[in-house]
């Protein structure tokens, strides 16, 4: 039987906190391709440049703002996504049923989740240290180069080139899925909340160990 109950997934804080990452990162991923094959006109590269830096500005202080303001929601979001099972694996083996939903149209039956599927988990480490890689990183090519040995320079605009592409592209894969995922997706862009029977079967774990019991009938 379908139940009209909906569960609080996305607090305001977190929504916040992804409104402002896209309105950053979407502008550093769209400029850092430009930047990177440099197919326009230098007076345009200059300007796709400072469009880069005012980007990066706004993620940097995105980033220091929501780990300060919600701190107790970083731990605990880094807790989630290193936690890993012999059902990450399974999860993995699979990946996570959806080349099969979508070119085949079949359903499979997936490992037990929880609030993040091991895919999720992937991007959010992914995020968490190529993030913080890139921010560091774009803040000494673009501030103090002079000041920091010319091998550390290289180095470090190597990690930013590989780390901006590896976001870069698992951004794509993210935008599909979260499309695909649309009650996720309007969750997460408007009021936070997930029906309960599409979190019961998605992230099962999550549901009966910190929201409420899941029925065995």
């Amino acid at each position: 039987m379908h139940s009209d109950k909906t569960i609080l997934k996305h607090p305001l804080s977190v929504r916040i906190f992804h409104y402002l990452l896209i309105f950053s990162f979407l502008p550093l991923a769209v400029t850092g391709v430009i930047l990177y094959f440099k197919p326009l006109s230098e007076s345009t590269m200059n300007l796709t440049m400072q469009i880069h830096v005012v980007a990066g500005v706004i993620l940097t202080i995105d980033a220091i703002a929501f780990f300060l303001i919600g701190f107790n929601r970083v731990v605990l979001f880094i807790k989630r996504i290193f936690y890993f099972s012999m059902n990450d694996l399974k999860w993995f083996g699979i990946l996570g049923g959806y080349p099969q939903k979508i070119l085949l149209g079949k359903k499979v039956a997936i490992p037990p989740m929880g609030k993040y599927n091991s895919g999720q988990k992937l991007f959010g480490i992914c995020v968490l240290i190529g993030g913080t890689v890139l921010i560091f990183s774009g803040w000494i090519l673009w501030a103090v180069p002079h000041l920091v040995p010319r091998e550390t320079v290289a180095l470090l605009g190597l990690l930013h080139t590989f780390f901006a592409w590896v976001l870069t592209l698992f951004l794509l894969v993210h935008l599909f899925l979260g499309i695909y995922m649309f009650d996720d997706f309007k969750s997460m862009i408007l009021h936070g909340k997930i029906p309960y029977d599409e979190a019961k079967e998605m992230s099962p774990q999550w549901v009966e160990k910190e929201i409420i019991p899941i029925s065995k009938n």
